[in-house]
């Protein structure tokens, strides 16, 4: 496929595999994290450096941005996450060290709780990096955690199901148990339904209300990567080069045929929709990044080839800048302009 042009605003070289990103709140920086173990802040507007801390021996392994807030959390392999002032990148606290690394890190939406998962253990912090609650251990290494779009729950996967848990109340309220072990999380935005990809190259989901599970299977490889859509109507999938679409619209995606976008030449690595239209980014090991609008067309809208394996792709979150990166370090912006 050729490319399609693309507007890029601008690129940058992080040096080194980029593992994560996050937009501060108002879309004014972008921050990644690298293998090396550095943090840079970017400005989105320019790609300049503003501030760069080599912050985690052994690599970058998450990054968040607090909602409402000017903080930043950091978390990697050396087990010690760093909440950072995001406009000079400075460590205000040091979060009390884990026994494991710690691999995921999220803000509630209020920005008031921060939940980091290491190893078998949740923990819950205050927006000062006070530590407020931790979870007993699961059954597993937890794989991915998500928040409720009102911040009441926390969802968390790993063998044996999907846990839910309260920050406020300090206890867990649920439990979805699936016999398998759950790799991906994604929480719809209307609280409906919770999907998670699964070690055995499937997709479950539940329906809160009810309980009620079910599952797409066929993928050729584990579905890492899953995303919705503003409006919680459709769920795009990854676990091959052809990217699916599931409708939940009506009644549901049981047994109807989803929409497949075909134009990656390899593995799907990222999937994000944009935070307020039906446009889907998606980026693979091809090295390519491409913007689709699957309500209008299943052909790619706009293409840009990077110079490795694209690692990820991340809507800002005025969704005006789509920003992508690679494993060789390349950092790229564009503007690209969606109805």
């Amino acid at each position: 496929m050729p490319d399609l042009k693309l507007d890029v605003a601008w690129r940058f070289d992080a040096g080194d595999y980029v593992t994560a990103a996050t937009f501060s709140d108002d879309g004014a920086l972008l921050v990644v994290g690298t293998g090396a173990g550095d943090v840079i802040a970017l400005d989105a507007r320019t790609g300049e450096t503003r501030w760069r801390h080599a912050l985690h021996p052994g690599g970058v392994l998450a990054l968040a941005w607090q909602p409402r807030g000017t903080q930043l959390v950091t978390a990697g392999q050396d087990r010690s996450p760093h909440l950072l002032d995001g406009a000079t990148g400075r460590t205000s606290r040091r979060l009390e060290g884990s026994s494991a690394w710690v691999e995921h890190a999220a803000w509630s939406p209020d920005g008031r709780s921060l939940a980091t998962s290491s190893g078998k253990v949740v923990r819950f912090w205050t927006p000062d990096g006070a530590p407020h609650l931790e979870t007993p251990p699961h059954a597993s290494s937890l794989t991915a955690l998500a928040w409720s779009r009102d911040g009441a729950e926390l969802a968390v996967t790993c063998y044996g199901g999907v846990h839910f848990w309260s920050p406020r109340a300090g206890s867990q309220t649920r439990e979805l148990p699936w016999k398998g072990s759950l790799i991906s999380l994604a929480w719809s935005p209307d609280n409906k339904f919770v999907a998670c990809g699964s070690q055995d190259c499937s997709v479950h989901f539940w329906r809160l209300a009810t309980g009620q599970d079910s599952e797409m299977t066929g993928y050729p490889s584990k579905p890492r990567a899953l995303a919705w859509d503003a409006q919680s109507t459709a769920l795009a999938t990854g676990g091959d080069k052809t990217l699916v679409l599931w409708s939940f619209a009506g009644k549901g995606p049981e047994q109807t045929r989803p929409v497949e976008l075909t134009g990656h030449e390899d593995l799907v690595t990222g999937i994000q929709f944009h935070p307020r239209k039906a446009a889907l980014a998606s980026c693979a090991r091809d090295k390519r990044v491409i913007l689709w609008s699957p309500r209008r067309s299943t052909a790619p809208v706009r293409a840009l080839t990077l110079r490795d394996e694209a690692s990820l792709a991340r809507w800002s979150p005025t969704g005006d800048g789509l920003a992508c990166a690679d494993v060789s370090g390349l950092v790229a912006l564009w503007r690209p302009k969606v109805d």
